[in-house]
């Protein structure tokens, strides 16, 4: 059983591996993701379980958001709409 403190740098290790599967694995990466997660709520106290899931929730969109990025508009593109003269 991992304590809070362990729990707490192994999930800013994963944020920090997220760019990495993103680039490498493409659409696998949220797959990927949910194992190294799996992994970490097996050893962590249950008092971390709502830590884990609300930062899981953050790194999974940014997966998604990756995976598909026609899905989610751009800043550019919601702020860069037609004009009909």
């Amino acid at each position: 059983m991992k304590t809070p403190y362990q729990v707490h740098q192994e999930l800013a290790r994963i944020e920090r591996l997220v760019p990495h599967l993103i680039s490498d694995q493409g659409e696998r990466a949220e797959e990927i993701l949910g194992f190294h997660l799996a992994s970490l709520y097996a050893s962590a106290p249950i008092g971390e379980h709502a830590t884990i899931s609300e930062r899981a929730r953050r790194m999974q969109s940014e997966c998604r958001a990756a995976a598909e990025p026609d899905a989610y508009p751009t800043v550019f593109e919601l702020t860069a709409q037609p004009q009909l003269a």
